[in-house]
């Protein structure tokens, strides 16, 4: 991907459509991100960030790239505008590009609500862990701990110091 020259309007065409692609795979990773936080699946987490890594790249790559090309094709006057000169242009291929951006950028807001969910379940994990951490140090003897009878029993923390008194 984005090997080959765009120059043209069906070149830009191209580049929004394999654009889309990219989007959608990057959706589709964040779904499969969702899936394997659920399950905890520690080793499938840092397979799917890394997937996450390489697409983002790409996803720069062809944010580059399109506006590169509409500048080329909207020349120096309207490189200030291109939104509003891509609404404006009376070509049916104008009337495409504009309506893939439209769709990227309901792809757009599907990624960026599907990362808060992600998000949230990240900081769901890190509470489980850091509780479950937590009970380890109190089950340690840094805190008290409830016995089976209800009494509370204060248990000793070890130490590499004895105190002789």
């Amino acid at each position: 991907m984005l090997h080959r020259s765009y120059e043209t309007w069906d070149g830009l065409l191209s580049l929004l459509r394999e654009m889309q692609e990219v989007f959608q795979k990057f959706l589709s990773l964040l779904c499969e991100e969702e899936r394997l936080l659920f399950a905890m699946d520690r080793e499938g987490v840092a397979d799917i960030t890394e997937k996450k890594e390489h697409v983002l790249e790409m996803m720069c790559r062809y944010e580059q790239h399109v506006m590169s090309l509409l500048q080329h094709l909207a020349g120096s006057e309207n490189r200030d505008s291109l939104g509003a000169w891509l609404k404006d242009v009376r070509r049916p291929q104008a009337f495409k590009a504009n309506t893939i951006f439209h769709e990227l950028f309901g792809l757009a807001q599907k990624i960026q609500a599907q990362g808060k969910k992600n998000e949230a379940l990240i900081r769901r994990t890190q509470h489980v862990v850091r509780e479950a951490v937590n009970l380890i140090y109190t089950g340690l003897g840094t805190g008290p701990v409830y016995q089976g009878s209800g009494a509370l029993q204060f248990s000793s923390v070890p130490s590499s110091v004895n105190l002789h008194g």
